[in-house]
């Protein structure tokens, strides 16, 4: 059982080492019947029927995840539940049940809540998912969303981030960057509401994950790991090699940016590649597959989105990430927003 020095703060462990810790005080012999606990996007339990249930829960707290100038109520209703579905798009399953939790103060307005269900519904029925429960509680000052997500999948289809193989072809299915771009639009001034940038702003208030091309991918049998990209590539990339003990070199030149993105980045004199690699809050899939593959997974993933996966890196032997660029390679940390740190 891990032990840890009482004097020290959650902020001297950070996200990862307070996951262990938690880690650490339960029993890590799982029963029979999950087949997959801590460490993937969503815990795995076999149920009594032919699919297994896949659960995941995320938080969103204001000040942290969002503002009030970031997000609309309606779009952080469509956000809240929109995060949990890339999850389970990440494993390959289809959405079923929803739980929602929310923490407001008394005097929030009443339109507050009708707005923010406005777009947790707006999402819920156009993936067909059913609220079943949840919790409402008083919040002291900041207001705190929590969803609980459950879906299901045949057991056989699952896709896990510890499944890449050395040499695997990476691959992620949509733009990078968008989001984080976005956000940087809603958070300054001068670049509050330029025409040409909508869909920037969109990727970050509306995500839509692609659950049909997750569900696809895992039913082929095309995809040996997979992930949402949450936290950023770089991020969400570590994640696979930990998971499948391997390593993996990402393509600077392929990683797949949208003119809006690559537009403002020179506007505003940012990099561009920084907001692809570290900004987060893609939810695109990023997953890994056989090199004789290609093609089919080109195919595939174009039937069920409209666009092709883009081929941006190769799973390697050697430990950690190379970004190759300009013809060097070097270590690639994972950045990405990172909790208990500030």
């Amino acid at each position: 059982m891990t032990t840890i020095a009482n004097n020290k703060t959650l902020k001297d462990l950070g996200e990862v080492g307070i996951i262990r810790l938690i880690q650490g005080k339960v029993s890590q012999k799982l029963p029979s019947y999950v087949k997959k606990g801590i460490g993937d996007d969503c815990a795995v339990v076999e149920t009594s029927g032919e699919r297994v249930l896949l659960v995941t829960t995320d938080t969103l707290i204001e000040g942290i995840h969002f503002t009030a100038r970031t997000l609309s109520p309606e779009a952080l209703g469509w956000k809240a539940l929109a995060v949990n579905i890339s999850d389970i798009a990440a494993m390959g399953g289809t959405p079923r049940t929803a739980f929602l939790s929310i923490g407001v103060k008394p005097d929030t307005e009443i339109s507050f809540i009708e707005s923010f269900m406005a777009g947790f519904k707006a999402l819920a029925d156009k993936t067909g998912i059913i609220l079943a429960g949840g919790d409402t509680v008083e919040s002291p000052s900041s207001a705190v969303i929590t969803v609980t997500l459950l879906g299901d999948c045949l057991p056989e289809h699952v896709v896990y981030r510890s499944g890449a193989r050395v040499g695997d072809d990476v691959w992620v299915t949509g733009p990078l960057g968008n989001a984080a771009a976005g956000l940087f639009l809603l958070q300054t001034k001068e670049f509050a509401a330029p025409s040409g940038y909508e869909p920037l702003v969109r990727a970050h208030q509306r995500p839509m994950p692609p659950l049909d091309v997750g569900k696809a991918l895992a039913e082929s049998g095309l995809a040996h790991a997979m992930i949402d990209i949450s936290d950023g590539i770089a991020k969400d990339l570590g994640h696979i090699c930990e998971q499948s003990v391997v390593g993996a070199v990402l393509w600077a030149a392929s990683l797949p940016m949208s003119s809006p993105l690559l537009g403002l980045a020179a506007e505003a004199e940012k990099e561009a590649l920084q907001w692809a690699l570290h900004g987060g809050e893609d939810y695109e899939l990023l997953f890994t597959a056989s090199p004789a593959d290609k093609e089919k997974v080109q195919s595939l993933t174009a039937k069920h989105s409209g666009r092709p996966a883009v081929k941006v890196g190769a799973i390697v032997r050697e430990d950690g990430i190379l970004l190759a660029k300009q013809g060097t390679e070097v270590p690639l940390e994972s950045g990405g927003y990172l909790h208990f740190c500030k």
